[in-house]
């Protein structure tokens, strides 16, 4: 079974001639992912744990199973994702999935870390509000996590047809999110019509923070 998947994996990458393009994933979705990366209560050095959280929950998990880090590139495969060539993390599509190597894969001497022993996967991901992150076990400014220099090379993103059935991300979550900034909103309007009704000095000053 191993055998069958490596071939097909090689299969996979021999024809990967994707052009690295437009987000895999709505910004509102990216941004949804890095909120799931930091609630899902998953540890640090779990990462093939909680990308398998993350995909499953925004509607991409078809096909998906568990595995460390470095063997996350057979899994994609496997479930019909496909490579595009980057020339680092920083220019993968955001959405897409990252794979890194253990050092004993790339015949080097491990660097006592998770990563160092078993590779690292994360993908790429939006903070609320805009900027870049590396999402897995938890949100990283920079990819990686300890094993940077040990990068596959290739961007994984999922099938269109994944795509196309894929649900809105956590949309309960989304829902209870919107119900709270109303009630924030009626809040602070009461509190505005309540200052106005007060009689201040001109030079007073009423503090907003």
């Amino acid at each position: 079974m191993r055998r069958f998947v490596s071939l097909s994996l090689m299969a996979v990458l021999a024809a990967g001639t994707l052009q690295a393009a437009s987000p895999v994933l709505t910004r509102k979705a990216l941004e949804q992912v890095t909120v799931e990366s930091i609630n899902d209560g998953i540890p640090s050095g779990w990462c093939g744990r909680a990308i398998l959280s993350i995909l499953r929950k925004s509607g991409l998990g078809e096909g998906l199973k568990g595995g460390n880090g470095q063997d996350w590139e057979q899994i994609l495969a496997g479930a019909g994702w496909k490579p595009v060539r980057v020339n680092s993390p920083r220019s993968a599509p955001l959405g897409s999935v990252l794979v890194y190597l253990g050092d004993s894969r790339l015949g080097k001497k491990p660097r006592g870390t998770p990563g160092g022993y078993h590779g690292h996967v994360e993908m790429v991901a939006l903070a609320p509000g805009g900027g870049r992150l590396y999402v897995a076990d938890c949100p990283r400014p920079s990819p990686g996590g300890t094993v940077p220099d040990n990068f596959t090379g290739r961007a994984w993103v999922p099938p269109k047809t994944m795509l196309a059935t894929a649900p809105p991300i956590n949309i309960q979550v989304e829902t209870v999110l919107e119900e709270r900034l109303k009630m924030a909103s009626g809040f602070f309007d009461r509190g505005t019509t309540e200052l106005a009704k007060l009689s201040l000095p001109s030079d007073a000053k009423v503090a907003t923070e």
